[in-house]
């Protein structure tokens, strides 16, 4: 039987004939490209100031990206610092995430992790005191909070935490704020950004990054 007409939702119908919706979102998503791009710029300026960081971990420029369907919702996402070689990976993500969250997450694998992870156990309670996450099983690309994969740091010892770190291929530092608070994300990005180099790169004995 040929097919004479489309079966749309009342909802749906109205939708399409508004072509300010898809104008509004497209509006959003630049204006989410453009803080990335500005965090980007602050970001390299703070590296810059701070010639105690290691110029190899930062040497390859960041990339800003957008896609239209991560699990059927548009992104905004910079990578910085970014090194993806052969499957040891040290990256910074800064994410925006249609309808779901903001984030930053530090991603490790490979040698990354055994490189970082025992620093990583003994700064635990900092990580746990600014609410990071911790992803090291399931998907690598998994960057949605209300899957099991995530886990509160806040919840682990740092006998678990080094547990997991000696077998795990990859690990995950991340932290979200809800979407809601989207106004918010320019100085989300920025303290996240400093907090991770911080307790990656602070001496042991003190000082600033």
């Amino acid at each position: 039987m040929e097919q004479t007409k489309l079966s749309l939702s009342a909802q749906e119908l109205a939708m399409v004939t508004d072509p300010g919706i898809i104008l509004t979102k497209n509006g959003v998503l630049q204006k989410m490209q453009s803080a990335l791009y500005a965090l980007y710029a602050w970001q390299q300026d703070f590296v810059a100031k701070n010639n105690g960081l290691p110029a190899a971990l930062f040497e390859t420029n960041g990339k800003v990206a957008k896609g239209e369907s991560y699990k059927g919702l548009p992104y905004v996402l910079l990578d910085y610092p970014r090194n993806f070689r052969q499957g040891h990976f040290f990256s910074i993500r800064s994410l925006f995430w249609w309808g779901r969250q903001v984030s930053t997450t530090l991603h490790l694998s490979g040698n990354q992790v055994q490189r970082w992870a025992p620093l990583l156990c003994r700064r635990i309670s900092c990580l746990q005191e600014h609410h990071f996450y911790l992803s090291y099983s399931g998907d690598e690309w998994e960057h949605d909070l209300s899957e099991d994969t995530y886990s509160p740091l806040a919840e682990m010892t740092i006998d678990e935490l080094q547990r997991i770190t000696a077998h795990s291929r990859f690990l995950k530092i991340a932290s979200f704020i809800a979407i809601g608070q989207l106004i918010d994300a320019p100085e989300f990005w920025r303290n996240r950004f400093r907090t991770l180099l911080e307790i990656l790169f602070k001496p042991e004995e003190g000082g600033a990054v």
